[in-house]
């Protein structure tokens, strides 16, 4: 027998400008409290559809575990990060071109994903963590967001020759490493060796954000 949810507004913690919520159920009611947050981080959270839509400043969104077979973002367009984290079952992330003030995209353990839309026209996305994810068969999709500037694989991912050809030729990529970690030397070595471009770091997002707003300024 499934296991009743929470109500969302018993157990949600504030973060910063918005909330973490843990293994909860949200509701439509819940626009009342959620539409001033900017942050959400939602480990485990059943959403209604559309829902997200209704929360004009938020900004970023963790997804966190569950079983969700689509992330439904409709509508949600003022977000600038967005990270989908080990959701079991998820096979449809059409809905992530849709977000075009998307800065940071972060997807990691989508064991289950078997491609990803084409990110051509998102033009404000600058970096990309994609990692753990074996049924990817390419990279071309996310390679076409055409101002990216960061790439950075985690761990297991397949990588071709065609998109290494790809990663070279990209307009805008400035920095590209992959933090291989249990995939085999003779896998990772000779791209990293092809690809002539300064390695792309492991940071936090909140740091990242920190020196775009920095490097914007300065402009």
């Amino acid at each position: 027998m499934t296991q009743k949810r929470s109500p969302a507004k018993e157990v949600a913690k504030k973060r910063r400008g918005g909330y973490w919520i843990d293994h909860a159920a949200i509701s439509e009611e819940d626009v009342s409290w959620l539409k001033h947050a900017t942050e959400l981080t939602l480990w485990n959270v059943t959403v209604p559809s559309g829902f997200l839509g209704q929360l004009p400043n938020l900004t970023w969104l963790d997804v966190r575990g569950g079983s969700a077979q689509k992330l439904d973002l409709k509508e949600a367009r003022s977000l600038e990060y967005l990270a989908v984290n080990q959701v079991r079952g998820l096979i449809d992330l059409s809905d992530v071109p849709s977000l075009a003030q998307l800065r940071y995209l972060n997807l990691y353990g989508l064991a289950k994903l078997p491609s990803l839309p084409s990110l051509a026209k998102m033009k404000e996305l600058q970096r990309i963590e994609l990692g753990q994810m074996k049924l990817l068969d390419s990279l071309a999709s996310v390679l076409a967001a055409p101002s990216l500037k960061e790439l950075l694989l985690l761990r297991s991912i397949n990588v071709s020759p065609s998109d290494v050809r790809l990663i070279q030729d990209h307009p805008t990529l400035e920095q590209f490493n992959w933090t291989a970690q249990d995939v085999p030397v003779k896998v990772w070595e000779p791209i990293l060796n092809a690809v002539k471009l300064p390695k792309a770091r492991s940071m936090h997002p909140e740091e990242w954000f920190a020196l775009y707003k920095d490097c914007a300024a300065q402009e």
